[in-house]
């Protein structure tokens, strides 16, 4: 087993692991990668018919107990352990979670200064992230164990916005869920626009989900609100950087939008989507541009 912390912030811990259970049963119950992986496979299962279909049900049990997970069957994993492809696999994967763990070191100011400026949130300690192959493409969040399955080769941005968003809306209140559309616009709006513009220093609110595009326009009046712009001339100012046209007569400043925290402000969209989600202002909004640019 092999660990290393990384801190966020003063009250969010994040241990990068790899987990040799975890890594095996990726390797035996994953997505295929490549025809060698699936002549391992199938190798083993005309040898452990049994054991295959037996321990198929462990991961729940390894994301538990972590490094003190004890299998009922290991025959099936020591024979996986013993093989060159595992031990090929494992040594590539340690040096992703030493790539993701100098990535997210390089970047420890500046993250810590967006999230304590946009999510306003504090967190519970002790987040797992445990690293499988990259290649397995693979981003769980786990809530119950406060745990995160990370095997993706994403690019610096990709890999800082991506993880950063499935922790903290993995945190999130279980009654969002309701409200899914709303939620994922904001965590959008946080992570892969806001936070993402301040650790790229470029234009990213036009980046994210385009299914969410209508909704996350509507919402971002408030959201700068909520960011403290407070003022007439902020609000221009903010809404010709990020491109995105709205008619500030139609939006009273509230002051005390820039006191909530990332939750109540989801709250708050939530309570007054009706005010807040009009499509007819958004649809001629998108019409006008059209116009302009034609």
């Amino acid at each position: 087993m092999i660990i290393l912390l990384w801190k966020v912030v003063d009250d969010m811990n994040l241990n990068f692991e790899v987990n040799e259970y975890l890594l095996a049963w990726y390797l035996l119950y994953g997505a295929s990668l490549s025809k060698e992986i699936d002549k391992f496979r199938k190798s083993l299962w005309s040898k452990f018919q049994k054991e295959y279909n037996f321990c198929h049900k462990d991961k729940g049990e390894i994301l538990k107990y972590g490094k003190d997970f004890i299998p009922d069957n290991d025959v099936l994993y020591e024979e996986t352990f013993k093989s060159d492809l595992y031990l090929s696999l494992k040594k590539e994967t340690i040096k992703h979670k030493m790539h993701l763990i100098k990535i997210f070191h390089s970047n420890d100011k500046e993250i810590k200064e967006a999230i304590k400026d946009v999510i306003k949130i504090k967190f519970k300690t002790g987040f797992k992230i445990y690293v499988v192959h990259p290649r397995m493409e693979c981003i769980e969040f786990h809530n119950n164990n406060d745990t995160l399955i990370w095997g993706s080769d994403k690019d610096k941005y990709d890999v800082l916005t991506l993880l950063i968003l499935n922790i903290i809306k993995g945190t999130m209140k279980e009654e969002f869920k309701d409200s899914k559309e709303i939620l994922d616009s904001v965590m959008e709006l946080a992570v892969i626009n806001e936070i993402g513009n301040r650790l790229e220093s470029k234009e990213n609110y036009e980046l994210g989900n385009p299914t969410l595009k209508i909704i996350k326009r509507q919402i971002y009046p408030f959201w700068l609100m909520y960011l403290g712009y407070d003022s007439k001339e902020t609000l221009l100012n903010k809404m010709i950087e990020d491109k995105i046209a709205f008619d500030i007569e139609n939006y009273p400043i509230d002051k005390n939008m820039k006191k909530m925290d990332l939750e109540e402000f989801i709250s708050f969209c939530i309570k007054n989507n009706k005010h807040i989600l009009k499509l007819g202002n958004v649809l001629q909004i998108e019409q006008e541009e059209e116009i302009e640019i034609i």
